[in-house]
């Protein structure tokens, strides 16, 4: 089985279920608007409110439509082997999910400045994380990619997980 055909026998086994196709519209909706909101976030001084809507670029608008959208195919895949009484492994999900959102957040906000401030006081020496920030503002569409890059591996052992699930029946003609 080539992996067009896994892929695609893991998302017939998965959305075999209507609560299934329920769970992967909601994820996607809500995390599409919410990478929508964010991910602008590195024009408006780290802001996140619904003005950054005006700040979007086709390049962010397609970085949340794709994201937003293997996350809706993961997030199903993961309740159908939970289901199925398998483990899963969502740690790629998750960090892909929110690395995504860090590189726009911790850009231009106040939070990388505080964090390390906080490190500066219980380690006066540490001097090397001044630059964080503006690698983070200098290199955001490579953290995007790479973001990227974790969704569609946690994408892909989530389909190598359905198609070698001994609880799962999965038909390899569609």
């Amino acid at each position: 089985m080539n992996w067009i055909s896994k892929i695609q026998a893991a998302i017939y086994f998965t959305f075999d279920a209507r609560k299934y196709h329920l769970i992967g519209i909601i994820t996607f909706v809500l995390v599409f608007l919410l990478y929508l909101i964010v991910l602008p976030a590195s024009n408006t001084g780290g802001q996140i409110s619904l003005t950054n809507l005006s700040y979007l670029s086709s390049q962010l608008v397609a970085f949340a439509f794709v994201m937003a959208g293997l996350l809706s195919l993961i997030v199903p895949m993961n309740f159908k082997l939970k289901a199925s009484g398998q483990r899963t492994h969502s740690a790629g999900t998750i960090i892909g999910g929110i690395s995504g959102l860090l590189g726009s957040l911790l850009c231009c906000s106040f939070i990388l400045p505080s964090i390390i401030a906080f490190i500066a006081v219980i380690l006066p020496n540490v001097t090397f994380l001044s630059g964080v920030q503006g690698f983070i503002a200098t290199h955001e569409p490579l953290i995007l990619l790479v973001s990227l890059m974790i969704l569609i591996y946690a994408f892909l052992m989530s389909v190598r997980q359905i198609v070698h699930c001994p609880n799962c029946q999965i038909k390899e003609d569609h």
